[in-house]
């Protein structure tokens, strides 16, 4: 934005005084801090103690840094900065720490306030609690993105992550893999045991799977019985032979669902690509081609393939 009207505020004179803007902000239901250029505080409104927990007298004296939740980078707050002593009103929305600890989500606006001569004498800010519509924002794009019974990434954030994926690999010159499995036989437990047990059945695999992959991999369920792996960093065939021959493994010890042990097994195609190599779709049609060979061949194995 660009530098904001010279509003100014002094102790005395024809310029705003301190004691009017605390009159001003003291009825509002939005936060509101008033620091001196260094960012000490003067002035805190009763919304920002119901809000943040901190008290006024032990607000005043103290930064706004007493908010801090650590999870703004230091890039972040050197653009703040920036901003502010260009003259310039800030907005954004933080995520801030309340005195008991807890998260919350607050849009802020903070704004340089002007002495007499035209310097920055103050900073006014000013905010609201928006945690309740960041927190809906944010289940309404976690029920977009990912599957509701095993609560992994769904097919469209899959196919996303393998576009990301194969991006990096020619950028970086590494390959990754990608595999998709099926439960054997899945049908014949739905048609004995119901779809309550299939499910039971669906939820155990996306554990085990999670348990045998790195943290920057993804865990999808594409749809069904069917999941999908996305190994990144660096793999390579032996590398990944290892991660799918886990995978393979972890299913030798049975399943159990209402009481029942159930044997179950995965076959699982995976491909190898190239660091130039074609796009995602490509790759699942020959990790895909891979799996149906597996299961050809009677299941609870898995092929691995080279993008050519």
């Amino acid at each position: 934005m660009g530098r904001v009207s010279p509003w100014h505020l002094a102790d005395a004179g024809p310029v705003l005084g301190r004691e009017q803007v605390a009159w001003l902000l003291e009825g509002s239901l939005d936060t509101a801090l008033l620091t001196n250029p260094h960012g000490v505080i003067e002035y805190a409104n009763p919304a920002f103690q119901a809000v943040t927990g901190h008290g006024r007298d032990e607000a005043i004296g103290q930064t706004p840094a007493i908010l801090k939740s650590g999870q703004h980078s230091r890039a972040f707050y050197c653009r703040l900065w920036s901003t502010l002593l260009a003259g310039s009103e800030f907005c954004d929305v933080l995520v801030n720490r309340r005195k008991n600890g807890e998260i919350y989500h607050e849009e802020k606006t903070i704004r340089p306030l002007f002495d007499a001569r035209g310097r920055i004498s103050h900073f006014l800010s000013s905010g609201r609690d928006v945690s309740t519509r960041i927190a809906e924002m944010q289940r309404l794009t976690r029920v977009a993105t990912h599957d509701n019974l095993t609560d992994l990434p769904n097919r469209a954030l899959f196919l996303d992550r393998l576009e990301q994926a194969v991006f990096h690999a020619r950028r970086s010159g590494q390959h990754f893999a990608v595999a998709l499995l099926d439960v054997d036989h899945f049908k014949a437990v739905n048609d004995s045991l119901g779809h309550a047990a299939g499910d039971a059945v669906l939820r155990v695999v996306a554990q085990r799977l999670l348990e045998c992959v790195r943290e920057v991999d993804t865990v999808a369920r594409l749809g069904g019985d069917e999941f999908g792996l996305a190994l990144q960093g660096a793999v390579d065939v032996c590398s990944a032979s290892r991660v799918l021959r886990k995978v393979v493994r972890a299913f030798a010890k049975s399943v159990v669902v209402d009481g029942t042990d159930l044997s179950v097994s995965v076959s699982v195609g995976a491909c190898l690509s190239a660091a130039d190599g074609d796009d995602g779709h490509v790759l699942l049609g020959r990790a895909d081609a891979a799996m149906y060979r597996v299961k050809r061949a009677g299941g609870n194995s898995f092929q691995l393939c080279r993008d050519a």
